[in-house]
């Protein structure tokens, strides 16, 4: 790093040196041409000095240093028809354009489609690094990234197999990124559509105007007031997905003559049934943007604050053999009836409200700075079930199914093999989901009460995980005469997260007990191991007192980035760097019996001192044929949310914890033509020294196990491709793929603990090498036809995806495993299946919209569409599969993999009227 960083100053101040001679310049603003809003990110091209620039957040761009001559400007974004506009250059001078006003080529609100699947893709620990619905993707201008973010989002395809925590999203400039597991809620921007629609995007690792950027792409959401055209706009939505009826109304002021803009939305979504049996949906959103300019625009002072709160019913997963006996892959086993209604287990309630205040001071037409904070409170919780001393109460409990007393008992009973089998072919309610009433009568038993003191056998606890955090930036953006733009930044930030657990329902009974259950079965007799806090041994807990566990983490970073590119002719080049340091320390308010000297107090403080180097360079053949390639190393500090053993007990870290590092590179050839244009990419990116954890209940061990894997290798490479295909002014083609291999590389360190005590930093080399990455498709494919004639709008698209597979489970590739397994005897056939990765099948589904803007008059407009998805897919898509935690070298097939599914057909209707 120390030879690395004065090379980069160094080129950084060369750059300035280069010829800065007089030339022409052209300005002008890209606008939408129905609502004349100006949209921000749009990409331009001059085709005869081969230059390219992007829009500002006022629509507007600068060439500078042009030739004279004949110039032909073109502008293709994914999402509007193409535009191309001949002109000449003088020989001097400065030249501004007319408003250039963009057709939207589709009016299917992306965004409001994907809002019917987005609050739902978050895990029941709470854990957002699930994500996997991507703004940047959904909203970029390039096809491929734009296509593959709207139609395979609900496959859960992510880009080049990154995690979603390598996607970054600003608002109004400022880092909106939570840092204890590095990811946006989107679901806190949920039914805000209307003023979340218009961003910068920077498409993978290029560096932007408001950052250096990373390797999954970033997006600046702009919501300031002064970005909304004048009026009001009402839309009606109904689904058949999570919810079935969406209303939005916002309204904006305009920039009045006081330099004064104001905006306001307001958005609910509701369903007491969803798609998905024993789901439901609450939700109102709001947001409020103002804004005040002054010297004709050159400072702007902007304050911004949003929030949707949200309640849901969460779809649960289950065995294979599960949804074959019911014969419905959308079986959900979280609910039940009580009292005669259909009741969730698992409750989520999030509420993320969001303050920002952004100052932009435009110092000349090529020079800016913004300076921007926000400061938000994260809240999430998820309700689960809880039982002492009693049976387990989920329906699918793998004890409870035939095939447990088909295979695993030592004498086949066929009579209750039938039995078992007809009782859930029944889909008798009380057997095949939770039996409320039951729990309800055995905490009230009068024995039972009178055995356990009044405390509960069955409870529903809430599962809360919160961040309070502050962030304050600055950014400079300056374009030279000599076609050189700088850009830095300097960014601070600082976030307490609170994780901790709560009574959310003792079902009839006084009290809970806060004792571990699984560490007081392993250790009869002992007092003191059993107590969760040591410091209220045997403590009653009531209905909203925190029990369990209950601690902090306190993080901290700063950090400092600086680019320069520069275009000629024929070559653009880009480089930069960043360094930046982040600490981050627990803080635990419970002394755990199992960790009494690890787990109460402040911890040891972690610190890191990261940076990155990057560079890239485009080639042009000429105005629409271009060869650029990319390079990026990068060291990342650990996230937190993987850096503890198991953070709910101890402040035990990972052994030689370090920062993990990344190594990118691309080549790509882009190519726009009247009739035809796309990008052919082949990409590698090598991941060293990573963290991955897996959590699950060990049936040796009897209590949960948190297996770490630290020193984990990874490469991901492939090649995407993307092509659009202009028959005429009405018809277009899309033709997109990719293929890739994303698999781990090494044979990682894991680390196994137990939350009873008895199995501590637990050390063995777990086989993973050449296994695949799971929780993505490695292939997909989509082809398109597009129509549009007088605002008449329809497409018709193929979805394929494939090579999809289970994650492993580290328990079963352990060294000490492979040492007990005898090559030459029968028990071989077993372990190999065991411990062959699964491949999941693959899947086509077929898309389908059609709208009309009915009405447009005077900025006025009445518009619908109706989309319908997932034709051919009846059956579900299975997303998200896990191998059990567990290890039978006899009977494989006990180990059926459990998948989430998704609805087989979806429907959405959308009509809204501007005014």
């Amino acid at each position: 790093m120390q030879r690395i960083l004065p090379i980069i100053i160094l080129l950084t101040c060369f750059s300035f040196l280069g010829y800065s001679q007089e030339g022409i310049q052209l300005k002008g603003r890209v606008i939408h041409e129905r609502t004349k809003v100006p949209l921000v990110g749009i990409t331009i091209f001059l085709e005869q000095n081969k230059m390219t620039t992007s829009t500002n957040e006022e629509g507007e761009f600068v060439f500078v240093n042009l030739k004279p001559g004949n110039e032909k400007l073109t502008i293709q974004s994914a999402g509007f028809r193409s535009f191309e506009l001949n002109l000449e250059l003088l020989d001097s001078g400065s030249r501004t354009l007319d408003d250039i006003e963009l057709l939207a080529e589709n009016q299917v609100d992306v965004q409001t489609v994907l809002g019917v699947i987005d609050d739902g893709i978050i895990s029941s620990e709470g854990d957002m690094s699930t994500q996997d619905i991507q703004a940047s993707v959904i909203l970029s201008n390039d096809l491929y990234l734009n296509k593959v973010g709207f139609k395979l989002s609900p496959y859960r395809f992510r880009v080049r197999g990154y995690d979603n925590f390598y996607e970054h999203t600003y608002i109004n400039g400022v880092l909106a990124n939570d840092q204890y597991r590095r990811v946006f809620n989107y679901a806190s921007i949920g039914a805000l559509n209307d003023l979340t629609r218009n961003g910068d995007v920077v498409n993978y690792n290029q560096v932007g105007t408001y950052t250096l950027g990373t390797i999954g792409g970033s997006e600046n959401i702009n919501m300031r007031a002064s970005s909304y055209a004048k009026g009001g706009k009402l839309t009606l939505s109904y689904t058949n997905r999570n919810y079935y009826a969406r209303s939005m109304f916002s309204y904006s002021t305009g920039l009045n003559e006081r330099g004064w803009a104001f905006t306001g939305a307001v958005g609910g979504r509701y369903s007491d049934k969803g798609a998905i049996p024993g789901t439901s949906y609450k939700n109102l959103s709001y947001a409020l943007s103002a804004e005040k300019q002054w010297q004709d625009g050159d400072h702007s002072l902007s304050l911004l604050t949003f929030g949707s709160p949200v309640v849901r019913g969460q779809q649960g997963s289950s065995f294979q053999e599960v949804y074959d006996l019911v014969g419905n892959n959308l079986y959900n086993p979280n609910w039940g009836y009580h009292n005669g209604k259909v009741r969730n287990s698992r409750i989520v309630k999030a509420f993320d409200p969001t303050a920002v205040v952004s100052h932009r001071w435009k110092i000349d037409e090529k020079t800016s700075l913004t300076s921007g904070g926000m400061f938000h409170y994260g809240r999430y919780s998820n309700s689960a079930l809880n039982w002492y001393n009693a049976m387990d109460p989920r329906p699918d409990y793998y004890r409870y199914l035939p095939s447990n007393y088909g295979k695993f008992t030592p004498k086949i009973d066929i009579s209750t093999v039938e039995e078992y089998t007809g009782l859930w072919k029944s889909r008798d309610p009380r057997v095949t989901q939770l039996n409320w009433d039951e729990m309800y009568r055995q905490n009230m038993n009068p024995e039972n009460v009178r055995k356990n003191a009044g405390a509960a056998l069955y409870m529903l606890e809430r599962r809360h995980s919160d961040v309070l955090e502050g962030t304050l930036s600055t950014t400079f953006h300056k374009l030279y005469d000599n076609n050189s733009i700088l850009t830095g930044g300097i960014e601070a930030r600082s976030s307490r997260s609170y994780q901790y657990k709560t009574v959310d329902d003792l079902m009839g009974s006084s009290h809970v007990m806060d004792l571990d259950k699984f560490a007081e079965r392993e250790n009869p007799g002992n007092e003191s191991i059993k107590q969760n806090d040591l410091k209220y041994p045997n403590r009653k807990v009531y209905e909203g007192d925190i029990f369990g566990y209950d601690f902090d983490i306190d993080i901290e970073s700063v950090n400092a980035w600086i680019a320069n590119s520069y275009q000629t002719r024929n070559l653009d080049i880009y480089y930069g760097t960043k360094i930046g340091y982040t600490d981050f320390q627990r803080k635990g308010n419970m002394m755990n019996g199992r960790f009494p000297d690890h787990s109460y107090g402040k911890g040891p403080k972690y610190g890191f001192v990261d940076f990155t180097v990057k560079a890239g360079a485009t080639y042009k053949f000429d105005g629409r044929h271009f060869l650029s390639a990319n390079m990026a190393y990068i060291t990342e500090p650990p996230l937190p949310d993987r850096a503890y053993v198991m953070s709910r007990v101890t402040d035990r870290v990972v052994k030689g914890l370090s920062s993990g590092k990344v190594f990118h590179s691309d080549l790509n050839y882009v190519f726009s033509m009247p009739k035809l244009a796309g990008r052919i990419s082949v990409f590698q990116t090598n991941f060293y020294d990573q963290l991955e954890r897996m959590n699950y209940y060990h049936d040796s061990q009897r209590t949960f196990v948190f297996h770490n894997l630290s020193g984990v290798d990874r490469r991901h490479r492939g090649v995407e491709a993307s092509l659009t295909y202009s028959l005429d002014q009405n018809w277009n083609f899309d033709f997109i793929g990719s293929f890739g291999e994303y698999y781990y590389s090494n044979n990682p360190m894991g680390t196994m603990n137990s939350e009873n005590g008895l199995l501590v930093n637990v050390e063995e080399t777990v086989y993973m090498k050449n296994l695949h990455v799971s929780g993505t498709p490695q292939a997909a494919g989509i082809v398109a036809a597009r129509y549009f004639y007088d605002y008449w709008f329809f497409e018709l698209s193929g979805n394929l995806v494939g090579r999809n597979y289970m994650s492993a489970a580290p328990l079963r590739r352990t060294s000490s495993v492979y040492s007990t397994v005898n090559p030459y005897k029968e028990s071989y056939e077993s372990y190999q299946q065991l411990t062959t990765q699964e491949r999941l099948e693959s899947n086509l589904t077929i898309d389908a919209s059609v709208g009309k803007l009915l009405y447009l008059k005077n900025r006025r407009a009445l518009n619908f569409n109706l989309s319908v998805m997932n034709l051919l897919n009846n059956r579900g898509i299975g997303t998200g599969g896990f191998e059990q935690g567990r290890l039978d070298l006899t009977y494989p097939d006990r180990f059926s993999s459990r998948y989430f599914y998704m609805q087989g057909l979806n429907i959405f209707f959308n009509t809204s009227y501007r005014f």
